[in-house]
């Protein structure tokens, strides 16, 4: 599809654009601890009608997506980098996380119809807390060069980089996860995006505001999704793999050096 169609497409009546930012949360609901906002909200707008809906974590495994969103937020040249959006979003109704968060006035631009969702925490220190809470940073060292030879890892790590690194040029913050830098995000959403076209929204909300925003009749209960566990899961396979071949490596190279040598 071109981009034009593409445009064409996510003008529809009932199109429209879902915007958060990477590692906020949203706050327990119901007594349902640890669910973060982007895998809960991914499953009501499925059950309101609205996809394919955009997520890295869900399902796992998108290597070849986690590249291309890697090159997206490492990417300055504004005509460029919305020819990429169009390409990774191409028939999808809805966008969730990165790259879409750190690209939001490319969005708005490239979809005028398109409305707006950012969910918010109680607090700024307790999204602090969930983004601490995920085990291994995603933008580490660590988790980089342990899982090198795993697929998928390197790019979730330049994309993270990129991320943190966009959002300190854009706010004059500190490239590390802080409750200034949530502040900042949500004060920036709030003041580039059309108030008709924005809703601010946590998840304890319910169905009321997301269905006077979307114009959809309410289904079944607020669906919830275990997002830390996809992460936590995703590291710790990821983890267990790269120490796994780089002991392969290792050991290939011991004894190509000892069939040498002998």
């Amino acid at each position: 599809m071109r981009i034009t169609e593409l445009q064409m497409d996510m003008h529809k009546s009932n199109s429209w654009l879902y915007y958060k930012l990477s590692t906020q949360t949203s706050t327990p609901w119901r007594n349902h601890q640890g669910h973060r906002g982007t895998i809960s909200m991914k499953r009501a707008l499925e059950e309101l009608g609205y996809g394919p809906c955009f997520h890295l974590a869900e399902p796992l495994c998108q290597f070849d997506n986690l590249s291309q969103s890697a090159a997206i937020v490492h990417t300055k040249d504004t005509s460029l980098r919305r020819r990429k959006l169009a390409k990774l979003l191409q028939g999808c109704e809805v966008t969730l996380e990165v790259p879409g968060s750190a690209c939001l006035p490319d969005l708005l631009e490239m979809y005028p119809d398109a409305k707006v969702i950012l969910t918010e925490r109680t607090s700024a220190a307790v999204w602090l807390r969930s983004w601490r809470g995920f085990g291994i940073d995603l933008r580490s060292d660590c988790f980089r060069w342990v899982g090198y030879w795993v697929p998928g890892v390197v790019a979730a790590n330049d994309l993270y980089r990129g991320w943190m690194q966009l959002s300190a040029e854009r706010f004059g913050v500190e490239p590390e996860p802080s409750e200034e830098l949530y502040h900042a995000h949500s004060a920036w959403v709030k003041s580039i995006v059309p108030r008709e076209r924005l809703l601010v929204f946590k998840c304890q909300d319910g169905w009321g505001p997301l269905c006077e925003f979307l114009g959809r009749l309410r289904p079944n209960p607020f669906p919830h999704g275990n997002e830390a566990g996809y992460l936590r899961y995703y590291k710790r396979v990821a983890m267990v793999l790269g120490v796994s071949l780089w002991l392969v490596i290792l050991a290939m190279a011991f004894l190509s050096l000892f069939t040498v040598f002998a």
